[in-house]
């Protein structure tokens, strides 16, 4: 009897977001071809990148012969950060643009090396694709995020109107050359069902946390009746994640229980200037590493993140394993974990009458709340990265493997099963 070895996939990603775990999955099975990042991830890459960026990223164990690294994409990206947002945008659009024209500059080389797919992010999979289909590649497309036209439905675009278009046709050829679409959650699919790629090419498969990083000691989750009661902001500080919403719904809740307090975690962005002159009730934390981001969720009574749109919102997960519940948009895919009034809630897309209704009773009814977080706790228990691995391995393995060759399936239609 012979059996037949596992399909080897490509993985390629600008910067990371959770394409390492993607990898660490395929390798543990077997299944990697390759991980080619923006992001140095084995040490000999990081040696080449200043220790200040280094200390951001962990080290993977992969084979070297597995790992190669573009480490001008992340430096053009930081180097026109601080520009105005339209020259930043662009830059932005440039580093993908050329990640990707170098990734299909190798993928012969890799397919000669045993790769029959490949796995590459929205905005550099273009040219990747292009080039996988000439060569009979499977491909598949790491979305990120719901699809552009549900972004603009719920938000209006910060980018220039010329490259709004310009990212739209590029992501837009993206899915079309795409044999098959991998979003992060079930709002995700549906967002590129409803744009119109066939339900069959569309999968999701949701994101973990670390367990043991997030969960911490039992007296962490300890909090008295006296102490006051701390809504906590975890992410980037800006309008699309719902920052403004977050504000005005605080100054309802303050308003009627001077008591309550928040505390706002990560990096600034486009909603920076509402942070001026705000009540001294809100605390302005700044970017933190992962274990002081877990102190804070450990000690803080609820997460607050009213999104107009997080395809997934790790931080969610996060929360949850910390024992802290959890105050979310309809639009965070992420509330899918959400029980209600179990270990949070969720509310409607940029209501803030019905967001501050529910900080307020969050506080008034304090002692519920805090009794909420072995809830909290169980149901992170299974959105671990471990469960993710298993998750992506099992997908994987049904869509490159067990069908014939690559150039067998990259000839067949969309969704077409053999």
């Amino acid at each position: 009897m012979v059996v037949a070895s596992p399909p080897r996939i490509l993985i390629s990603h600008p910067g990371r977001q959770h394409s390492h775990q993607t990898a660490l999955a395929l390798a543990g099975a077997g299944m990697l071809a390759g991980y080619w990042s923006g992001v140095p991830s084995i040490a000999s890459h990081a040696k080449w990148v200043p220790a200040r960026y280094r200390r951001r990223y962990a080290m993977l164990p992969l084979a070297p012969e597995q790992a190669r690294t573009a480490a001008w994409t992340p430096a053009l990206r930081r180097v026109t950060d601080r520009l105005p947002r339209p020259l930043s945008s662009r830059a932005d659009f440039l580093a993908c643009r050329l990640f990707d024209r170098w990734v299909a500059a190798g993928l012969a080389r890799a397919q000669a090396r045993g790769a029959k797919a490949v796995i590459a992010c929205e905005i550099s999979a273009l040219d990747t694709f292009r080039v996988a289909k000439r060569l009979g590649m499977l491909t598949l497309l790491d979305a990120p995020s719901i699809h552009h036209l549900a972004q603009d439905r719920v938000q209006p675009t910060l980018d220039p109107a010329g490259l709004h278009r310009r990212l739209a046709r590029v992501k837009d050829a993206e899915v079309a050359l795409a044999d098959h679409v991998l979003t992060v959650s079930e709002l995700a699919r549906k967002s590129y069902i409803e744009a119109g790629v066939p339900p069959e090419s569309v999968h999701a498969v949701t994101l973990g946390a670390d367990p043991e990083l997030f969960t911490g000691d039992v007296e962490d989750l300890q909090r008295h009746d006296g102490d006051p009661f701390v809504f906590l902001f975890a992410g980037a500080w800006i309008r699309r994640k719902g920052a403004d919403l977050l504000l005005d719904a605080f100054a309802q809740t303050v308003g009627a229980c001077p008591s309550a307090r928040l505390r706002i975690v990560g990096p600034t962005g486009d909603a920076a200037t509402l942070l001026s002159g705000v009540d001294p009730r809100i605390e302005v934390v700044g970017p933190l590493d992962q274990p002081a981001l877990a102190r804070e969720l450990r000690r803080a009574d609820c997460l607050v993140l009213p999104s107009r749109h997080d395809s997934y919102g790790m931080v969610v997960v996060e929360a949850l394993a910390s024992g802290t519940p959890v105050l979310v948009s309809e639009m965070v895919g992420a509330k899918d974990l959400v029980e209600e009034g179990s270990n949070g809630w969720v509310v409607p897309l940029g209501d803030v009458a019905a967001l501050a209704q529910r900080m307020l009773w969050c506080v008034a009814n304090v002692s519920a709340v805090r009794a909420m977080r072995p809830a909290a706790r169980r149901s992170a228990e299974q959105a671990t990265w471990e469960s993710y691995h298993r998750r992506v391995v099992k997908l994987l393995s049904e869509l490159v493997g067990g069908r014939g060759d690559s150039a067998d399936m990259a000839s067949r239609p969309r969704g077409a099963v053999a």
